[in-house]
């Protein structure tokens, strides 16, 4: 949509100073970008002019535009969904004997297999779980192999008789001590530990007992102070990067009360104070372990995400057969049962995405008997019939596997690897190359063999069937979307970690970019179509100049493929003889700037003609200084035009 812009009169000129002009980039005459053709029979005389000797009558009128090919980018072909087995790793050379996998594996990269001296996403990435012989699940072994076949890397047994590594608990990966390196935190039957790369402990804590639940643990790293040393976080114990105990929450751990299952908290900025909360069920934590906020309900798994209009968070919580979703203060927004959950500590970590594509976040959950995504008002979207009668605690994750724009629910329940469609929960796989005997664990999603898709890392027990260790599950054709290289603890969510292992310091809100927890999902399977705004001076009238008036005609456009909403500001800028730079004058668009089209002209007249101006030049979007623009473009340094030519004398 265009319009006729009004003439823009200037009584005087401002002597406001900027700074000294940017390039030449974009003067008039120039291409600043490769471009598009397109389609320009649509009558571009642009100089009509009815009276000749009069620089008020002239117009420059709205035309079609080239567009700028950086701005669009073909979407990659959506993929197909033939799930195999890649491969497997379930025999080991050491402690050959300790075989079953209860938690959900880890990637992340712990070797520099390309020899820079480093270990970051250019390297192949590894996969690290515990495993345990079923005769006795209490004493673990931490296993890292490489992602890219399984040859195995390192082994830590048993924790060395000491406090025993629990079976059944998780492990966290990250660059705790800041050496540059992943390390390893796992959880112990009392406590938790830290390992380097090499198997060597860092430190160990075993007095825990009161903050966790022993048995399927997930801890996790955080800046929770925004100092650059990571936080470990197990239940409701924090510790700082040595092993100093920090905070002790005396209220949720993160776990279902009285079903001694295992914690899975989580440490987010709920609040944009700019310092994290430790998440559990009914308490949000400082990090010196005082309570920010709490409510009387249960404790429970927890998982945060955005579901209403404000900026932030809030808490999904999985409790006692029910699920509710509570806002920043604690407060509950609504509840209800879960389908599937015949007994009262059924229901496991929670999982956040778009699953039905209507652009608002979902919330799933796994149960006894049921798998159900859940709407922001605690409805149920749908539901589809699973067997986890051991446990009821499983987890799960998401993924849009094809680029499709279409979310997939990855779930393994006791006998199955299942994945469902997220719009109306159809199946997509029912592979019987899993069994489990479940706690907490899911299976993460990630690019585990750095060939540029992401992969299904399966945990499997000797239950109802025979299957042990980790399957790797990739696509057939070779046509699923890229993951991250990096999935790292049990509390998922992309912004928790940085890509070579490094925990942010200060970590984006992931529900601001992504909204998903446990989620891979990074990019939608579309092209990229960005508006590329340009101006153009497209003439300078000299004739008045006896009369003390300059006629400047600017032109605006939008050279992209996605048209402009925003009200957008239009400068003329004038050079001085000294060599600096004023406000002429300003001028706001409020029209939309549809794609591939330049509006009407915009007519200035200087009045009167500031003494000392050289030349005159134009700004759209405040110019090419896209740290103060508005609107987001694909070409940023292409949003000034110069007029080279003489002015009045």
């Amino acid at each position: 949509m265009t319009r006729a812009l009004p003439l823009v009169l200037l009584v005087g000129c401002s002597d406001y100073e900027l700074n000294p002009k940017a390039d030449d980039a974009g003067k008039r005459g120039d291409s600043a970008t490769d471009t598009i053709e397109t389609d320009t029979s649509t009558d571009t005389d642009t100089t009509t002019d009815t009276d000749p000797d009069s620089c008020e009558a002239r117009s420059f009128p709205a035309g079609p535009l080239a567009q700028s090919e950086e701005c669009f980018t073909e979407g990659p072909t959506v993929g197909t969904f033939t799930p195999v087995v890649e491969w497997r790793k379930d025999s080991f050379s050491t402690v050959p004997t300790s075989t079953d996998v209860m938690m959900m594996p880890a990637v992340g990269s712990l070797t520099d297999d390309d020899g820079d001296g480093d270990a970051d996403e250019d390297d192949v990435p590894d996969i690290v779980f515990i495993t345990y012989n079923s005769s006795n699940w209490t004493y673990g072994d931490v296993r890292v192999v490489s992602g890219d076949g399984g040859a195995e890397i390192l082994t830590i047994t048993n924790n060395n008789g000491r406090v025993p590594i629990s079976g059944q608990g998780g492990v966290a990966l990250g660059d705790v001590d800041g050496d540059g390196w992943t390390d390893i935190v796992v959880a112990l039957t009392s406590g938790v530990a830290v390992y380097d790369r090499t198997g060597a402990q860092m430190w160990q804590v075993t007095s825990l007992g009161s903050y966790i639940y022993g048995i399927a643990d997930m801890p996790s790293i955080a800046d929770m102070d925004a100092d650059g040393r990571p936080e470990v976080i197990i239940g409701s114990a924090i510790l700082d990067y040595r092993g100093n105990i920090v905070g002790r929450g005396t209220r949720g751990k993160g776990g279902v009360d009285g079903a001694n299952v295992g914690t899975a908290s989580v440490a987010v900025d709920i609040d944009g104070d700019g310092q994290m909360e430790l998440v559990t069920g009914n308490a949000l934590y400082n990090r010196d372990g005082s309570i920010k906020a709490s409510n009387s309900s249960t404790d429970g798994y927890p998982a945060v995400g955005n579901f209403d209009a404000d900026a932030d968070g809030e808490i999904v919580v999985m409790s006692q057969g029910r699920v509710r979703l509570q806002d920043a203060n604690m407060r509950v927004l609504c509840e209800a049962s879960v389908p599937g959950a015949s007994s009262s500590y059924y229901g496991g970590p929670p999982t956040v995405a778009d699953f039905d594509g209507d652009g608002q976040a979902e919330f799933a959950l796994a149960s006894g008997a049921r798998y159900s995504v859940f709407e922001s008002d605690c409805s149920v979207n749908w539901q589809t019939v699973t067997q986890d009668a051991s446990s009821g605690n499983t987890g799960s994750a998401v993924f849009d596997f094809e680029g499709d724009g279409i979310a997939e629910a990855v779930y393994a329940d006791e006998t199955r690897l299942w994945v469902f469609s997220g719009p109306d929960g159809s199946t997509k796989l029912s592979s019987t190359e899993h069994s489990n005997a479940t706690w907490l664990e899911y299976s993460s999603i990630a690019d585990a063999d750095g060939d540029g898709q992401a992969e299904i890392i399966v945990p499997n027990t000797v239950y109802t069937a025979s299957h042990k260790g980790i399957h790797v599950f990739g696509d057939a054709d070779g046509s699923w979307m890229p993951g991250r290289k990096i999935w790292n603890q049990h509390a998922y969510h992309i912004t928790n970690v940085n890509p070579d292992g490094s925990i942010p310091r200060v970590a984006a809100r992931n529900w601001e970019t992504y909204n998903n927890f446990r989620s891979g999902d990074l990019v939608p399977g579309e092209g990229y179509s960005g508006p590329d705004l340009v101006v153009d001076v497209a003439e300078v009238c000299l004739d008045e100049c006896a009369d003390g008036r300059l006629y400047v005609w600017v032109q605006p456009g939008n050279a992209g493929f996605a048209d402009v909403e925003d009200d957008v500001e239009l400068k003329l800028m004038g050079e001085m003889d000294d060599g600096s730079t004023r406000i002429l004058e300003a001028y706001t668009i409020t029209d939309t700037m549809a794609a591939a089209m330049e509006l009407e002209a915009v007519q200035f007249v200087i009045d009167p003609v500031p003494d000392g101006l050289a030349r005159v030049f134009a700004k759209i979007d405040d110019g090419n200084n896209s740290g103060r623009s508005v609107v987001d473009e694909c070409i940023e340094d292409n949003n000034e035009a110069w007029w080279n030519e003489n002015l009045c004398p």
